[in-house]
């Protein structure tokens, strides 16, 4: 029951993180795409954040329909954190998520790129 609500609330705070700049027409465009994009397996195994995008925009790539994939953008280079995850079937949009916030990032989406920065208080 607890895994539920961490889940849940996980994609609650994901969802919030992408409603930013939602009226802009390319903002909206790449954010079906996100949603679109399905990774049918993930396996990360303590990567670094840095090596964990790559892995993500190499997968995004390889999934995406046109073969053209998303633009994402680390901005916290100095971030630390490791990745651990594995998982079926998950769209890059939820993916995206679940990597932000295990790494105390959140995710921007701009005209044309995914960000990957600090929360906005921590920015200063």
């Amino acid at each position: 029951m607890k895994t539920g609500i961490i889940i849940i609330c996980a994609m609650l705070m994901g969802t919030l993180c992408f409603a930013q700049s939602i009226s802009n027409p390319k903002t909206i465009a790449l954010t079906n795409k996100l949603s679109s994009i399905i990774i049918p397996k993930v396996d990360i195994r303590d990567a670094n954040i840095a090596d964990a995008v790559q892995i993500i925009t190499a997968l995004a790539k390889e999934h995406d329909a046109k073969k053209t994939g998303v633009k994402i953008v680390l901005m916290d280079k100095k971030n630390k954190s490791k990745v651990i995850m594995s998982l079926q079937q998950v769209s890059l949009h939820d993916l995206l998520n679940y990597v932000a916030q295990a790494s105390g990032l959140v995710v921007e989406v701009q005209d044309d790129v995914v960000v990957l920065t600090k929360p906005k208080e921590e920015k200063k």
